[in-house]
């Protein structure tokens, strides 16, 4: 058995999810997802609290119950319990693993029997060997409502380039940091050079400063709430559709540009991923992708 604890918003859930899936596979075992952290409502510091997201997929997973997420935390009340406890996972061996840096760590490959995984996992190179598997399971149960086509149209007929402005969370805590107009200003003149008759769509947490800051002189559609969807499903497909991307330190704009299929696509993204430089985001984002100072 593979368990995932989810934790995050929807961009970080669907990274722990691939990997656990591509875990299950390669293991031939069943995938369990562990929610009590993410719908814990206990009150926290500088926390944003989120909600489980992944059902906005046609994915079909459990979720893992009390009787089975106890066997990897089992404390002995005595020696006897302690010394079956140990013969048990000699036997069948349960393994809590947590995420030790924020690149890829190879040792995951390596493990086996019942695994309890704790992290992020922000990398495409945890699951590239089921990425079909993959589409499949982030197919999305909600099509783009009707009231939308028109701009999905307009994307999908133009050279369209996706911006994604993250704030409203980003803003509470010290940890993301957020993309301002040094970056965005530069990035959208760098795309209007190199794709001739471009044309931004900006999506945004933060319709209003969007409207207020991107005084630049291109074309812009700025894409609001009324298009979101639920849970913001219908903005990920919105934005997947675009022929090139700028984007921000978000793992959700990061799926929307995975889930784009197209082979000349232009992304840029920012240096600075994290407030903390020391974290080595290199496995996060592609070779080819273009990083912009923020």
């Amino acid at each position: 058995m593979i368990i995932v604890k989810l934790k995050g918003g929807l961009g970080n859930q669907m990274f722990q999810y691939a990997l656990g899936r591509a875990m299950a596979k390669r293991l031939g075992t069943t995938l369990k997802l562990d929610l009590d952290f993410l719908l814990d409502r206990t009150p926290r510091e500088n926390f944003v609290f989120r909600d489980y997201d992944l059902d906005i997929f046609n994915l079909s997973v459990e979720r893992a119950l009390p009787d089975d997420i106890s066997p990897f935390f089992y404390q002995p009340k005595n020696r006897f319990d302690a010394l079956v406890s140990r013969l048990k996972k000699w036997w069948v061996p349960y393994t809590v693993y947590r995420e030790a840096h924020f690149h890829v760590d190879p040792a995951v490959f390596l493990l086996s029997g019942n695994i309890y995984l704790e992290g992020y996992w922000q990398s495409a190179q945890y699951f590239q060997d089921i990425e079909d598997e993959i589409r499949t399971d982030f197919s999305f149960r909600s099509p783009i409502a009707p009231t939308s086509k028109q701009l999905s149209d307009e994307i999908e007929n133009k050279n369209s380039v996706c911006v994604n402005v993250r704030r409203a969370d980003f803003l509470n805590t010290s940890f993301h940091g957020v993309c301002d107009m040094k970056y965005f200003g530069p990035a959208v003149k760098l795309l209007a050079s190199r794709v001739k008759d471009s044309h931004f769509f900006v999506f945004s947490d933060d319709p209003e400063w969007c409207l207020n800051n991107f005084n630049l002189p291109y074309r812009f559609t700025f894409v609001g709430h009324e298009h979101k969807g639920e849970k913001f499903s219908s903005y990920l497909q919105l934005m997947a559709r675009c022929k090139h991307f700028i984007i921000p330190n978000s793992s959700f704009a990061w799926w929307a540009v995975w889930m784009n299929r197209g082979g000349d696509k232009i992304v840029v993204a920012p240096t600075v991923w994290f407030t903390d430089t020391s974290w080595d985001t290199g496995d996060l984002i592609p070779k080819s992708w273009i990083r912009i100072e923020n």
